[in-house]
């Protein structure tokens, strides 16, 4: 699953109930309300029956397989059927997993059929498992003798050299084949609990102007009024209310890191950090080196929120800034809102730097009478939005309620960018063996999309105030460099933590959010509650240790904003990675296709030096606005060094 980019607090919900402040705003007409949801039926699977008719298949298919068991390294021919029966599993089982997550994501007591894949993964997982060990077996001579009786065995050449690339950290087959058995139970219940703890919290609600709303739901919309005592009590109720289940939100947490890591361990990794980076093609140390080199300019975040804080101070009238008012604007000022209409529009004009099979598969997902859009809210729903889908057919987009605020557009932006990139791989004839790959590529497109769509609103406004406005938005996407560091490195540290024994407890997680993000925000160590972050970061349970692939997108994304709007020709190269198979290691997709050596530092010092230049054009819009930025000054460096 391919979940929301910057995992900002402004963002924690990206969710609340169609009703909003403004009377007279509908994000979503009401009569077209049922335009925006799923129809499974149509899209998937006509009923029930149609599921387990394809779960029936699904074993079958493996069965297939399973006849080669102890054979696969025999023969070139045998070697061949072996992969192209495994690939032949691929889109019906991801469709079945597709489907039944859809379907407990808009409505969480409909679990069943999630449970049932799960179940019946973890038992198909355990017997292919053979494919990957025998593969293995083969010496290099045999294996080249193969190639060369069967030629057509080259089709699958990057998949063979990625099996036999884990032969290091392969048990012998019963002990794979029982740890793949196991893996929904080890795997997939922290995830499940901490749904479960999000559901039975006690969120407060608020009643404004004879409205309820409750905080969880209507977390954005709360969080985005322009009264000082309602966005506090949201942001206080909200972290207030997570820290009630502390206890077993830690233990959600810690346990299934421990499980994680002792699996892996087994393995033959260090943790299961070392694990996911073994996967994406990344060095354990590289990896801590690159989260330390991005926090060694954390700092640069606190110098851009001192003029926020001048412009909100100036602005409000306020004495002090406090973590609730980074979203406040004054009164007079119309905080831009878009119905699902002027979102989409809004979305297609931005990517008109894309070429036309982008712009044609981008209208495809936004057209509702295509229904593959989910976004009119309701109760039992998931946080947060994704988009998500199979090899071969076009991606669905989920969101657990859409109000039309700018960060949700942008989400919608963001997710738009998975949806159109696979798309654009089924029709260059991707085969479903090499549809996916590491997550950090194919986050920098969405978080590309994000940044157009901010360019966009604010290269083509004239109002100074409402121009200021959209370049502090674009400044937010871009800050995400440092923002989903804190996010990722934290979470790394949890795994060492969690390894040497020294987090044990809700405490110990406390202890290590205060160290982590403090650098970051001027305001993180005034709002004891903050401490608390690891208890909000859904990520965290459902896909662990995916926010690596966050911060390296991020840096990515940066450089090819720039060059997609700067330098002639490069959407051709752009799309060509679009296109691209995951048929070799990303670094040398992204360098071969678009130019960009993503382990070049000079990345990283690209990324800090946009984000210094944009805040310093932030500065400039401000002083035209009159205000004063005395006390809003960067330093040389940073600061003790």
């Amino acid at each position: 699953m391919k979940n929301a980019g910057l995992l900002t607090i402004a963002m924690l919900a990206l969710a609340s109930f169609a009703c909003v402040f403004a009377a007279d705003f509908e994000p979503i007409p009401e009569a077209e309300k049922e335009m925006y949801t799923f129809d499974l039926e149509r899209n998937f699977y006509p009923d029930e029956a149609e599921f387990e008719a394809e779960m029936e298949t699904l074993s079958s298919d493996v069965a297939k397989l399973e006849t080669l068991k102890g054979k696969v390294a025999a023969s070139a021919d045998n070697l061949y059927e072996a992969y192209y029966l495994s690939e032949n599993v691929i889109p019906p089982w991801w469709k079945l997993w597709v489907y039944a997550y859809l379907r407990y994501a808009t409505n969480t007591d409909d679990s069943g059929p999630l449970e049932n894949i799960e179940k019946a993964s973890g038992d198909l997982e355990s017997r292919i498992q053979f494919v990957k060990t025998e593969t293995q077996a083969i010496d290099e001579a045999t294996l080249e003798r193969y190639f060369s009786e069967k030629p057509e065995l080259e089709g699958f050449a990057y998949a063979i050299e990625e099996a036999r690339r884990y032969l290091p950290y392969t048990l012998s087959l019963p002990e794979e084949e029982l740890l793949s058995t196991l893996s929904p139970y080890l795997g997939n219940w922290s995830e499940k609990l901490y749904q479960k703890l999000i559901d039975r919290t006690e969120f407060p609600d608020l009643v404004i102007d004879g409205d309820t709303f409750d905080i969880h739901l209507n977390y954005s919309v709360l969080i985005n009024s322009n009264d000082r005592q309602v966005r506090k009590d949201a942001w206080k109720g909200y972290f207030g209310s997570m820290a009630d289940h502390r206890d077993i939100y830690s233990f959600a947490l810690i346990k299934g890191i421990d499980t994680r890591n002792k699996t892996s361990t087994v393995k033959g990794y260090r943790n299961f950090a070392d694990a996911k980076f073994f996967g994406l093609h990344l060095e354990y140390d590289d990896v801590s080196d690159y989260f330390d080199e991005i926090a060694d300019h954390a700092y640069l975040r606190k110098e851009y929120e001192k003029v926020r804080r001048a412009r909100i101070m100036a602005d409000m009238g306020y004495d002090s800034v406090c973590i609730w008012d980074r979203t406040v604007q004054k009164e007079d000022f119309d905080k831009p809102r878009f119905d699902i209409h002027a979102a989409t529009d809004l979305i297609e004009d931005a990517m008109q730097v894309m070429g036309a099979e982008y712009q044609r598969e981008l209208a495809y997902l936004l057209d509702p009478a295509n229904r593959r859009l989910d976004i009119a809210g309701g109760e039992k729903r998931t946080s947060g939005m994704f988009a998500t889908g199979y090899p071969g057919e076009p991606w669905q987009f989920f969101c657990m309620s859409y109000n039309g605020y700018l960060n949700e557009v942008s989400g919608l932006a963001h997710e738009s960018g998975h949806a159109v990139h696979h798309k654009m791989q089924t029709n260059a004839g991707v085969r479903p063996i090499y549809a996916d790959g590491p997550s950090y590529v194919t986050e920098s497109v969405a978080m590309t999309n994000e940044l157009l769509i901010m360019y966009h609103l604010y290269s083509r406004e004239k109002g100074l105030a409402r121009r200021a406005y959209y370049l502090e938005q674009f400044l937010e996407n871009a800050m995400g460099l440092l923002v989903n560091n804190m996010f990722a490195h934290m979470e790394f540290k949890m795994y060492e933590g969690v390894e040497n024994g020294s987090i044990q407890d809700a405490d110990d997680l406390d202890s290590l959010a205060a160290e982590m993000t403090i650098p970051y925000s001027m305001y993180y160590g005034n709002h004891p509650e903050y401490k608390g972050l690891w208890s909000v970061i859904h990520h965290y349970y459902d896909v662990p240790m995916y926010n690596i692939n966050y911060v390296v997108a991020q840096s990515l994304a940066l450089v090819f904003f720039d060059k997609l709007l700067n330098e002639p020709g490069f959407v051709d190269k752009y799309e060509s990675m679009l296109r691209s198979a995951f048929d070799k290691p990303a670094p040398q997709i992204v360098l071969e296709r678009t130019g960009v050596d993503m382990m070049n530092p000079d990345i990283l010092a690209s990324g800090f030096a946009f984000i210094r230049d944009t805040t310093d054009e932030l500065r400039d819009l401000y002083a035209q606005l009159g205000i004063s930025l005395e006390n809003a000054e960067y330093p040389d460096k940073k600061p003790g060094h």
